[in-house]
């Protein structure tokens, strides 16, 4: 008999349609949720009395990945947001009541075969995010990004990583691929920001011996190359509009041409594409193709920034000086109390990147015990910062002493105050409005 997770509502009528499919129940909520049989690939939430969402919703955050979790619902609860929300977010399928057995075990079936081949090809997902000391994300935006990357891994749906500079996109395109049936295939890398405008046909398709000047043998391109495994198109944005033709036929046809070519040509191969670049906006300005943009988009994943993790950043700090300590040959120091604050408190326009540039200067460059904040150069933006903050509050206070000023010897008259203060009338009352000031 295969195990299968309850959790949620439950009632004879149910248990009684799962038994006769061969399941084996095993029940858990909060409290037993490590009791969880090692084999389990399934999970059926029955959310028919809708007070359990919440719970129900922390259990399922500490679930593996890849359990695939299937709800049972009333048709009437498809309504009901925080419900929508919840199959959106963690289901891999949904069954509405009454209790169509035919139909249950059709997706449980389904669900099951293909969380087993995800459990059978991929490791545990936040394994791959551990290094000798067990790092993991403790954020929940990123286990929340990792959880949907072990989902979508498993799949061959083209998927469009979107997020600012230095946010690890590519580290999300490298996880899909290794997490994926296509693991031991290729995994091609093309930035489409840096190649120079006249070679990214030819990098991309190929070319044949004698195609244009220079071409004094035959050369695959990138696609041939990913086939059998992935292809990552690094800053799609930056694509010249001629070449996205050409890419829109391979991902509706599965062929292309190389350069010089006679005869199209055909490659197995998974599409990831990756932008900080404002697709829609790129669309409006006729910069980039809607119908590639609606081919590449098969799923979005949104990679958050830095300062929206702030959970993670000193675990990362820790392992990207531990990392660059032995990468050096030099002596894993801990980060000082006053490093821990900066980190902190440091706004990260440059995200991880920056965090990991500014930890190896500080392992080269510390000949302290402790890396400090003056190690990583946080130390004079936090001085900056409070300059720039003290300045704000004294002119805040300045601009509203003026204004009370002004309002008491002009016994309450908006324009004769504005004029003693040399602004109009409009300007008069924004600021009164900002400082929360009222005539007397």
């Amino acid at each position: 008999m295969e195990p299968l997770l309850m959790a949620g509502f439950q009632c004879n009528e149910l248990n009684e349609v799962l038994c006769g499919l061969h399941f084996q129940l095993h029940y858990i909520d909060k409290y037993n949720k490590n009791k969880i049989p090692i084999n389990c690939a399934l999970c059926l939430i029955d959310l028919r009395t809708e007070n359990t969402i919440n719970e129900i919703t922390n259990l399922v955050r500490e679930l593996d990945p890849r359990i695939h979790i299937i709800v049972l619902i009333n048709k009437p609860q498809l309504d009901i947001a925080d419900i929508t929300t919840f199959i959106a977010q963690f289901a891999w399928d949904f069954c509405t009541s009454p209790i169509d057995p035919e139909r249950l075990a059709k997706c449980l079936g389904h669900g099951l075969g293909l969380s087993k081949l995800k459990q059978q090809h991929t490791p545990q997902l936040e394994s791959q995010c551990k290094d000798n000391e067990q790092f993991a994300y403790q954020s929940d935006v990123m286990r929340q990004l990792f959880r949907q990357v072990g989902r979508v891994a498993p799949t061959d749906i083209p998927v469009l990583i979107r997020g600012e500079s230095g946010t690890g996109k590519e580290l999300v395109a490298t996880q899909l691929h290794q997490l994926s049936a296509r693991k031991d295939g290729p995994f091609v890398t093309v930035n489409c920001g840096a190649m120079a405008a006249g070679l990214i046909q030819s990098e991309l398709f190929g070319h044949e011996k004698g195609a244009f000047t220079g071409a004094t043998s035959s050369r695959k391109g990138k696609i041939a190359l990913a086939n059998g495994g992935t292809l990552f198109l690094d800053e799609i944005g930056d694509l010249p509009a001629e070449l996205q033709v050409n890419l829109l036929r391979f991902l509706q046809e599965g062929l292309y041409d190389s350069v010089g070519g006679s005869m199209p040509q055909s490659a197995d191969v998974r599409i990831l594409a990756a932008t900080h670049v404002n697709l829609e906006n790129a669309i409006d300005q006729g910069k980039f193709r809607l119908d590639l943009y609606y081919r590449l988009n098969g799923i979005t994943i949104e990679t958050p920034r830095l300062k929206e993790r702030r959970d993670d950043i000193i675990g990362l700090a820790n392992r990207f000086i531990r990392v660059y300590s032995d990468e050096y040959g030099l002596a894993t120091k801990p980060l000082s109390q006053s490093a821990c604050h900066a980190l902190l408190n440091y706004p990260w326009p440059g995200n991880v990147r920056e965090l990991i540039n500014r930890v190896r200067r500080a392992v080269v460059l510390s000949d302290t015990q402790q890396i400090t904040a003056q190690n990583l150069e946080l130390i004079n933006i936090e001085k900056k910062r409070h300059i720039a903050l003290s300045l704000k509050t004294l002119k805040d206070n300045a601009e509203k002493q003026a204004l009370q000023q002004a309002i008491l010897i002009a016994d309450g008259h908006v324009e004769l105050a504005a004029s003693y203060l040399d602004i109009s009338r409009a300007t008069f009352y924004r600021l009164m409005d900002k400082h929360d000031l009222e005539l007397i």
